[in-house]
């Protein structure tokens, strides 16, 4: 949910399209599962191993990239984090996105759990210049809690982004970075798409956390055949089609969205931005198949995802790799896939 897509067919920037899909409220309703258990389990031991390299740090910091609602994040703040950070002082996450719509719904859900606005908190849903709109904060017992929401500008470069979003942390850089599911799809372009990986890697400490969640060649395979021939034929109707992965999807509400699924040269965009002393990987997160009608049904699809993500771990992936998942999260570590916890779900 990033940069306008050049559409001469369609004239609907992310922010239009996202601020329709949450007003609507269906995007948020599609699954019976909001948070998928590999979510949970990723952010977790992403945390731990944070921990883990920067054992003198008191203050936990994260940047949410094209953070919606808050559907992953503001699960763990509301849920897991207190328990996971028993030996910091405070959390700060910085939730950014082109979507007021969605960043004022995840400020009201948290209100709605005791935060409270911290000065005053504004929203120019016709910005035309990226904004930090304001804070909520909460006290969790020992642990102090600020969620500050920065509404980005699609027409803006990612150098913005990047200043605004050090500016919101007191100009100090992240312990770790997150992006879940759609963000980085919606950017158009393999050029801009470095671009973003490179700023989202350059505002991560290099003994942070990168979790970077994105669509693979496993979603809408129903339309991506269409749009391969169409970028062979060139007909791709002004939409920024340049590259195998690029289409065009209808969403519920009938509009014409540009996204773009992972295959193997998201191997090329990890290995571009990670150092010598740092180690990257990929990691399942979601089969492909219907929005989820129960856990159980979830449940499984996760177990069959371990298993597989057990197969082919200390190995680069290949197209068919990418091609078994709807969903893939690539890492970025200082420890390696190796460390950290797995996430447990807390006894009732």
């Amino acid at each position: 949910m990033v940069t306008e897509p050049a559409c001469s067919d369609a004239e609907i920037s992310q922010r239009s399209i996202y601020d329709q899909r949450y007003s609507a409220g269906y995007y948020d309703r599609r699954s019976a599962v909001p948070v998928l258990t590999a979510e949970r389990d990723a952010l977790s031991r992403a945390i731990a191993r944070a921990i883990t390299a920067n054992p003198h740090t008191r203050r936990i910091s994260v940047f949410d990239f094209g953070h919606g609602t808050g559907r992953v994040i503001n699960d763990w703040v509301q849920g897991y984090a207190r328990q996971q950070l028993a030996f910091q002082d405070e959390l700060r996450v910085v939730a950014y996105d082109v979507s007021s719509v969605g960043l004022r719904t995840a400020a009201d859900k948290l209100c709605s759990t005791g935060f409270e606005p911290s000065g005053p908190v504004a929203w120019d849903p016709e910005a035309t210049a990226s904004y930090i709109a304001g804070a909520v904060r909460k006290r969790d017992e020992g642990l102090k809690i600020t969620v500050v929401f920065v509404h980005g500008c699609e027409s803006q470069p990612p150098a913005v982004m990047r200043e605004l979003a050090l500016a919101a942390n007191d100009g100090a850089r992240y312990l770790m970075t997150t992006c879940w599911y759609g963000g980085l799809g919606h950017v158009p372009g393999d050029g801009l798409r470095r671009e973003y990986f490179r700023s989202l890697n350059a505002l991560t400490s290099p003994r942070g956390e990168l979790i970077l969640c994105v669509s693979s060649t496993g979603d809408l395979v129903e339309v991506q055949p269409e749009w391969a021939e169409r970028l062979e034929a060139g007909d791709i109707g002004g939409f920024p089609i340049e590259r195998p992965g690029d289409l065009v999807y209808e969403t519920e509400l009938g509009q014409p969205n540009f996204y773009h699924v992972f295959g193997t040269e998201l191997n090329d965009y990890m290995q571009s931005i990670t150092r010598p002393d740092q180690k990257w990987w990929v990691e399942g997160m979601r089969y492909p198949g219907p929005e989820f009608e129960s856990r159980e049904a979830e449940q499984a699809n996760y177990h069959r995802v371990r298993e597989a993500n057990r197969s082919k771990r200390g190995r680069a992936w290949t197209a068919d790799d990418y091609r078994e998942f709807h969903t893939v999260a690539a890492f970025r570590s200082i420890i390696g896939a190796g460390g950290g916890l797995r996430w447990r779900a807390p006894s009732s």
